[in-house]
């Protein structure tokens, strides 16, 4: 037994992930599912280089195995960089699953190799690294990650807004009087905030309207109840999103994205969001 978790499973590990290196230098992969394309757009970097991680990764297991079976090293070095891996890999595969909306066939994989490896390489070793791999996921589930998910799919409108904030309460109040259908977003959700930081909103409430590839996003309660007035006349206000869009200081200008805000009164045309805990308190009633 000793044999096969110090030499054995550490070379099929190794084979294993050299396999998907290689493959992924000529853009191809052993995992083919939509999980793994989710995990590539995850990390900051070109996945290639983690596979380079995990090939180097693997081959120090292998090798400090090896040498730990021969009593060249210490068993103690062998465990260490395996409770090390495990960890690391326990994160990334936290964030993974808690983030996308599908897990990566070939990171299961790894993880499996190496918790299949700890737990028959020694059991004391292995009850040591569970609570802390629990712990992991555990401290995962707590934070607001971004999930890799539409949430704007369908054609139709769509309002950031918070049961909060008096401004929003204004719009959906008279888009339920002319008998317009919206969904709501909350600003609560993590998605919603990061979408309209990244457009550099600091108020609520926005409205998206998705129209196929015509995409209209407009901020302020003013301007979202002037759109629906003049809904036949108003066509600078939208925002035409096609494959690609540059996002800049001139993608005003630059990408034909025009948004519509009142960035001179922005306190009059909704609530703040960013910096407060009570969104009323920093609202023009």
């Amino acid at each position: 037994m000793k044999k096969v978790s110090f030499i054995y499973l550490p070379a099929l590990f190794f084979i294993y992930v050299t396999a998907e290196a290689i493959l992924k230098l000529f853009h191809s992969t052993l995992c083919l599912s939509t999980g793994c394309l989710l995990a590539d757009n995850l990390l900051r970097f070109d996945s290639i280089y983690l596979n380079f991680i995990g090939v180097f990764d693997a081959l120090l297991i292998l090798t400090i195995g090896i040498l730990s079976f021969n009593k060249k090293v210490s068993e103690k070095l062998f465990f260490l960089i395996l409770v090390a891996s495990l960890l690391f890999e326990t994160v990334m595969l936290g964030y993974q699953f808690y983030a996308s909306p599908e897990m990566c066939k070939f990171c299961i994989g790894v993880y499996t190799f190496l918790v299949t490896i700890t737990l028959l390489s020694t059991g004391k070793y292995f009850l040591m690294v569970a609570p802390l791999a629990i712990s992991i996921f555990t401290a995962l589930s707590f934070l607001a990650v971004p999930k890799s998910a539409v949430f704007v799919k369908d054609n139709g409108n769509y309002l950031i807004q918070s049961p909060t904030c008096p401004h929003c309460k204004k719009v959906k109040e008279y888009l339920k009087e002319h008998d317009i259908k919206f969904t709501k977003l909350s600003i609560d959700d993590i998605e919603s905030r990061n979408f309209a930081t990244f457009l550099n909103f600091k108020t609520i409430p926005i409205l998206i309207v998705k129209d196929n590839k015509n995409i209209k996003i407009i901020n302020g309660d003013k301007n979202i109840i002037e759109f629906f007035n003049k809904k036949d006349t108003v066509v600078e206000e939208s925002a035409i999103v096609e494959d690609s869009a540059v996002v800049g200081e001139a993608a005003g200008s630059s990408s034909g994205i025009d948004l519509l805000t009142n960035d001179k009164d922005t306190g009059d045309e909704g609530c703040g969001f960013i910096t407060l805990e009570k969104l009323e308190t920093n609202c023009s009633k």
